[in-house]
């Protein structure tokens, strides 16, 4: 993948640990977790601090939740697709070219201006989004508090803003949603914690399918 340099590769964890450790600057460290001598897992918890991303590669579910309790960024089950290998690492990229305190600075909030308010340039955070509806010529900003804010914007224009962030999903063609703010899920029918719902289209459902695959926990009991 353009981008992508590989620096090291270790077959032996205590190899690993050491050449590591000794190392600065690792953007993704990817990990097996059924290693000898030290499990992937062991071996994360001491480098987890050398690397700015953490993926963990394994044939086996059962792991999912420990991978997550020592900060693992995403969890790519075997087999796995090279789309799927793709879009985890687009995903997790975003915005890492840039300083961490221009990021933040970035990706706080942005500016919009407000049909209902005669124009007038409105401050949003993102954690404050719920959802994005496209609404013919306009987009509904549905907002915590119940509250929805009209402007005249594409959700082409919606994508472009929130490209860096993973947690905006499109599951639906008039809807981009914040996946912190689902409430719950009952087959393809997604519900927002303002009751706000929808079916995922059929043009989506490869796109929320990787996502359930990503975020829904399962258990290993036979």
């Amino acid at each position: 993948m353009p981008g992508l340099r590989v620096s090291g590769i270790y077959t032996d964890s205590l190899q690993a640990l050491q050449s590591v450790s000794s190392t600065d600057n690792i953007d993704i460290l990817f990990m097996d977790i059924d290693m000898p001598s030290l499990s992937g897992l062991e071996l994360a918890s001491v480098l987890r601090a050398k690397t700015r991303r953490l993926i963990f590669t394994t044939a086996h579910s059962r792991y999912a939740f420990e991978a997550y309790e020592v900060a693992g960024d995403a969890f790519l089950l075997k087999p796995y697709s090279f789309a799927k290998f793709s879009t985890t690492i687009n995903r997790l990229f975003a915005g890492m070219e840039q300083p961490a305190q221009t990021v933040q600075e970035r990706d706080d909030y942005f500016l919009v201006k407000s049909k209902a308010d005669d124009l007038a340039i409105i401050r949003i955070r993102y954690d404050e989004v719920i959802a994005f509806e496209s609404a013919q010529n306009y987009i509904r900003i549905h907002l915590s508090g119940q509250r929805i804010l009209t402007a005249y914007l594409t959700l082409k224009d919606i994508l472009q803003l929130t490209a860096g962030r993973s947690e905006f999903k499109q599951f639906h063609r008039a809807f981009i949603i914040s996946t912190w703010n689902i409430s719950q899920i009952r087959g393809n029918t997604v519900q927002m914690i303002n009751n706000l719902s929808f079916s995922v289209g059929d043009l989506y459902k490869k796109q929320f399918t990787s996502y359930l695959e990503e975020k829904l926990l399962t258990t290993s009991r036979k």
